[in-house]
């Protein structure tokens, strides 16, 4: 949520709850970390692919979602 909320350079923000962030979230998680490089490879993700991803629910509880976004959004 925080990654769609608050974008790097001039990506445009999306406001996206919980249940709708998590495909981005998982995409996130599997460029990011070691563990996942042989799932990359046989998937062919790599810094020049292009993936759709869906969000299908916005902020259903604006409360939650500005805490979440905004909380440590310093330590991106």
């Amino acid at each position: 949520m925080r990654s769609l909320g608050l974008p790097v350079g001039d990506d445009q923000a999306i406001v996206s709850g919980e249940s709708g962030a998590v495909g981005v979230g998982l995409l996130d998680m599997f460029m990011r970390q070691e563990e996942w490089e042989d799932f990359r490879k046989t998937a062919k993700l790599d810094e020049t692919s292009v993936v759709l991803c869906f969000s299908t629910e916005g902020d259903t509880d604006r409360e939650s979602y500005e805490q979440i976004v905004r909380s440590d959004a310093k330590g991106r």
